[in-house]
C-alpha cells in the first residue's frame, strides 16, 4: 500500500497550522524569568469570575455527554442579539464554524474570495473542500479593499470571507464601505463576516454585521468567546445565519461538538458586560502607550481595533529574534515585512516598550 495513493493528492500543498512559540520554550532560549506570550491574540486575564465559578460547579458531572444542541447557550445568544434560536449555531471555536460553512457550501471548482493577508483558516478550509482561493491584496493602510473584492467575484464564486476587524492587521472597513459592498454582491455568494474581535472595537464607523442580518439574504456572522472573554483554551464560537443554512450546518457538525465546560463558561460569561467594558477600555489604553513608543522609534504600524498591533519592519527575522531574546513573543509571517504584537496587561506593556527600546538601540532601526 502506498500512502501517496491512499491520501488525497490535493492535500499535499497544505501545511498544518503552526501555533506560536510557548512561553516555556522561550524561557529556556532567552534565560528570562518573565516571558510575555503576545503572539496568539489571547486576552491576558483569565475567564470572568462568574464563569470560573460555573466551570468548577459542573466539573463533577463530566461523566455525562454535553448538551449536543447547546440549547441553553443558543437560547441565551438568541435573546442577547434578538435573533431566532434556530439561527444560532455553536461550534468548537469559530474555526469549526468556518470549516462547517465551507463544507456545506463548497463544491470542487468553486471559488472563495478573501483579503490577504487575513485569517489563515480561510485558504485552509477552501483547499480542504476542493475550491480555489482568490486572494485580494489589502488597500493602503492595511485595510480590506471591498471594491477590489467585489471585482474578484465571478459566477464561480461561492463564498466571500470578510474579517472585520481583520487579523493580522487589526483594521476595519467602515459602514459606508460595507453597505456599498452589500448592495452589489451577487445573490449566489455567501458573505461570511468574521467578527472574532468585534468586542474590542471603539470606532463608531464600524459596521456591526448583525445590523444587516435579516435571516433571508446569504449573510453569516461568526464570533468567538476566545478573545475578550478569555476562553481560548475551551474552544467555543458561534454563528448567526439564516435558518436553512443553520440546518445544513447541524447536519455536518460532529455530535457533542462543544464540551460541557465550554458551554457553561460561555453562557455565564455573557452576564458580565461590566468586565467586557473594562477590558475594552484597558486594551485601548495599552495600545495608546504602544503607539507612542512606535511613533518615537519611527516604527510604521496600523491603527488597530483589536487586542493586537500589526507593525512593519524591513528586518522581520532579526526583530522577531531580538524580541525573543528580550522575552517577548510576537507573531511572525515568514519573510513578510511585518510582525503582530498582542496587547497584554499594563505591566506587559511596560516590559514590551523597554524591549523595543533595547532592540532599537541594538539594531539601529526596526
Amino acid at each position: 500500500m502506498s500512502w501517496d495513493e491512499l491520501i488525497r493528492p490535493d492535500l499535499a500543498p497544505l501545511v498544518p497550522y503552526a501555533p506560536g512559540l510557548r512561553a516555556s520554550q522561550v524561557r529556556e532560549r532567552s534565560g528570562k524569568d518573565v516571558v510575555l506570550k503576545l503572539s496568539s491574540n489571547e486576552h491576558p486575564c483569565g475567564p470572568v469570575p462568574i464563569a470560573m465559578a460555573a466551570m468548577r460547579e459542573v466539573l463533577p458531572r463530566m461523566n455525562r455527554y454535553s448538551d449536543g444542541g447547546c440549547t441553553a447557550l443558543r437560547r441565551k445568544l438568541s435573546e442577547r442579539f434578538s435573533v431566532p434560536a434556530e439561527s444560532v449555531v455553536v461550534g468548537n471555536g469559530s474555526n469549526e464554524i468556518l470549516r462547517l460553512l465551507a463544507q456545506v457550501v463548497l463544491r470542487p471548482g468553486d471559488e472563495v474570495v478573501f483579503a490577504w493577508p487575513s485569517f489563515v483558516v480561510y485558504p485552509m478550509v477552501t483547499a480542504i473542500f476542493g475550491a480555489t482561493g482568490v486572494k485580494v491584496p489589502l488597500a493602503e493602510g492595511d485595510v480590506l479593499d471591498l471594491d477590489a473584492m467585489l471585482a474578484a467575484i465571478t459566477p464561480k464564486t461561492r463564498l466571500v470571507f470578510l474579517c472585520n476587524p481583520n487579523n493580522p492587521t487589526g483594521t476595519i472597513y467602515t459602514k459606508a464601505d460595507f453597505e456599498r459592498f452589500l448592495a452589489a454582491v451577487p445573490s449566489h455568494v455567501l458573505t461570511v463576516i468574521d467578527e472574532a474581535y468585534f468586542e474590542f472595537v471603539t470606532d463608531s464607523e464600524y459596521p456591526d454585521g448583525l445590523d444587516y442580518f435579516d435571516g433571508e439574504r446569504p449573510i453569516v456572522i461568526a464570533r468567538t468567546f476566545s478573545k475578550i472573554y478569555s476562553l481560548a483554551g475551551l474552544r467555543v464560537g458561534y454563528a448567526i445565519c439564516p435558518p436553512k443554512l443553520a440546518e445544513a450546518l447541524h447536519k455536518v457538525r460532529e455530535p457533542f461538538n462543544v464540551n460541557t465546560v465550554a458551554q457553561v463558561a460561555a453562557y455565564y460569561s455573557l452576564d458580565d458586560e461590566a468586565e467586557v467594558r473594562r477590558r475594552r477600555k484597558e486594551n485601548q489604553e495599552q495600545k495608546t502607550y504602544l503607539y507612542s513608543c512606535f511613533d518615537r522609534l519611527g516604527i510604521q504600524y496600523a491603527r488597530s481595533e483589536t487586542n493586537f498591533v500589526y507593525f512593519h519592519t524591513s528586518q522581520p527575522v532579526e526583530v522577531f529574534q531580538a524580541l525573543l531574546e528580550e522575552g517577548v513573543i510576537v507573531r511572525d509571517f515568514g519573510n513578510a515585512p511585518a510582525l503582530r504584537l498582542g496587547i497584554g496587561t499594563p505591566e506587559d506593556t511596560q516590559m514590551t516598550i523597554a524591549a523595543f527600546d533595547v532592540i532599537a538601540a541594538r539594531l539601529g532601526k526596526i
